[in-house]
């Protein structure tokens, strides 16, 4: 069936539709989110907020498309991206059109017109399979690749604890954190031509994504060489499984990581380490594999998705050069 433009209305969020959009992410996804999660992820974003699409069918909300801004550092300078999530529409009208012609695609279309075109790097997204296609077809998109998701079965492989005085004999020391400063900007400076394409993981980027975030709670630690600032990581407990979601190393202190995981689930038990690495960078493909951590297939079937904006070449340079974690998606 076409869509009949005088019964559907497609344009940018206004305020107040986020109750709208609340109730709709409801219904579509079978769990709530609060309000504050909403206004943290679409309007508390420092690198811009409330780049939303939506489709109403008379005064009910029926389709809604949007991404937030997010900082990339590549080879050849900075650029925004905007990573696309909450991709949704009610299952009334989902029968209605095809492709293109669809409502969530009239919606998606709007989003590029009116946020993207001109404006900014490429979209990108950690999408299951059914996206995936839909995506492929009618949205211009293009698969990066799988994503590379890594396990450490702490059954089969366990970590020895490790002794306070042990770290200290190596200088190395962790810290909860509580709030970020410019030492972890010049983290940033001193370790990014080991990461040729990574989000750019400098202080503002942390207090935001996971230090102010309201729900899910994520644990930041601080690993230090000697008293320096050597890599940070944060993670969460999700049954028993440790979710290391991120991870900024300086490569010549990598041991850090492995004494860090070696503490850490002494104090918070779990059966495996889960993360999510590319073969990118090499050095710390390696690291990964000499730590005892093996490639699996990612429970989900996730890929890395992309669609090219301003930076025409994105889905070669992902392919070649970018470091992703689970806490670049919006399912961390």
């Amino acid at each position: 069936m076409p869509v009949d433009s005088g019964r559907f209305l497609t344009r940018a969020y206004r305020p107040g539709d986020e109750h709208a959009i609340l109730d709709l992410f409801a219904r579509s996804f079978h769990a709530p989110r609060t309000l504050e999660q909403w206004r943290w992820k679409f309007q508390d974003n420092p690198y811009g907020r409330e780049r939303i699409s939506l489709t109403f069918q008379g005064p009910a909300l029926v389709a809604h498309y949007a991404g937030y801004p997010v900082p990339f550092a590549m080879r050849d300078g900075d650029v925004v991206a905007y990573q696309i999530g909450d991709t949704m529409t009610d299952p009334s009208i989902r029968h209605i059109g095809r492709g293109p012609s669809s409502i969530l695609g009239q919606t998606a279309l709007h989003f590029y017109q009116n946020f993207c075109e001109g404006k900014v790097a490429f979209n990108y997204g950690f999408n299951v399979a059914n996206i995936q296609k839909f995506s492929l077809r009618f949205l211009r998109s293009d698969r990066v690749e799988p994503v590379t998701y890594r396990v450490r079965d702490l059954r089969a492989r366990p970590l020895r604890a490790m002794r306070r005085v042990e770290r200290w004999a190596r200088g190395i020391s962790l810290e909860l954190v509580r709030s970020v400063s410019s030492e972890w900007d010049a983290l940033l400076a001193r370790v990014r031509t080991h990461y040729p394409f990574l989000g750019l993981r400098d202080s503002t980027y942390v207090n935001w994504r996971y230090l102010q975030c309201p729900e899910p709670t994520y644990t930041v630690v601080s690993l230090r060489k000697w008293g320096k600032l050597a890599g940070w990581i944060a993670f969460r407990l999700r049954e028993d499984r440790f979710s290391l979601g991120d991870m900024l190393i300086d490569p010549d202190h990598a041991d850090v990581l492995e004494v860090a995981l070696r503490h850490l689930v002494t104090v918070f038990p779990a059966s495996v380490i889960e993360t999510w690495c590319p073969p990118r960078p090499s050095w710390l493909d390696q690291y990964l594999r000499e730590i005892s951590f093996e490639t699996r297939p990612e429970p989900q079937d996730l890929s890395v998705m992309c669609v090219p904006f301003m930076q025409k070449n994105a889905v070669e340079t992902m392919r070649a050069d970018l470091f992703y974690t689970m806490g670049d998606s919006d399912l961390f």
